[in-house]
């Protein structure tokens, strides 16, 4: 095994034994119908939460205000010391756009760069879900379904991604979701915790992003975290506002 594997393995087991919960008392395989989690359904919702990215070399603490409208667009804003916006975005299917106050400057990207940076591909309604706490995939006949002591663990292979979803059996909430790419090395890990009602359904008033990657021809990972805190949470039918102008002064450009 070489240096790069062992530490994707180490870092695999020490992100899944991290809460003790997690750990398997008995195990038992379960069919399809007898599995229900219990997603978020929403057309518009809009949250306002502290955020906190890490990694080795750098720690910004921030507000985010995210809105999004289902299967369409997100929108944020993030803002620092003062109240002051540091940057706004907009991510639809096709496009992402960033304008960078603290640059005045505009970055223009598709989708693409999510996998181009992080090594792994996701699409819009992926990433949604990743931000809402629902499944990136439907569940089929073809995943495997076990119970593994007060929860239920669902792992599905998508080529050469395998995901992993723990499902607490009496929340049916989704509460970690574990992404691995066997051919980039890719590790991505997401603890929900903190579960607040949001009407008849449970929100995650905690999201935490833990994020391992390798440059080329480097055994040694890079490791970036991010959390959140929500601190609002509005799920509405109710059309949102997504304001965005570009800056004419603003240098735009295209990755």
């Amino acid at each position: 095994m070489n240096l790069k594997n062992f530490s994707i393995l180490f870092l695999s087991l020490t992100l899944l034994s991290c809460k003790k919960d997690f750990i398997p008392t008995e195990s038992s395989r379960i069919e399809i119908d007898d599995f229900i989690v219990d997603e978020i359904d929403y057309k518009f919702l809009s949250t306002k939460s502290k955020f906190q990215y890490k990694n080795e070399n750098q720690l910004i603490n921030a507000t985010l205000n995210t809105r999004i409208e289902k299967d369409k667009r997100i929108w944020f804003s993030v803002r620092v010391a003062l109240g002051i916006e540091a940057a706004r975005g907009l991510v639809t299917k096709e496009e992402i756009i960033i304008i960078d106050r603290v640059n005045k400057q505009v970055i223009k990207s598709t989708p693409d760069i999510i996998e181009n940076t992080f090594k792994i591909k996701l699409n819009f309604e992926q990433l949604e879900a990743i931000l809402t706490g629902n499944l990136l995939y439907d569940i089929s006949d073809d995943d495997n379904l076990v119970r593994e002591g007060n929860y239920f663990k669902i792992v599905q292979q998508m080529g050469s991604i395998q995901s992993q979803n723990l499902v607490n059996n009496k929340t049916s909430k989704v509460e970690k979701l574990i992404l691995f790419d066997e051919v980039t090395n890719y590790l991505l890990t997401v603890d929900y915790e903190n579960f607040k009602p949001l009407g008849k359904i449970l929100f995650p008033g905690r999201h935490l992003f833990t994020s391992v990657s390798y440059l080329d021809d480097s055994p040694v990972p890079v490791i970036n975290n991010i959390n959140f805190n929500y601190r609002e949470v509005e799920r509405t039918n109710k059309p949102l506002k997504f304001p965005f102008s570009i800056p004419s002064k603003y240098v735009v450009k295209n990755i």
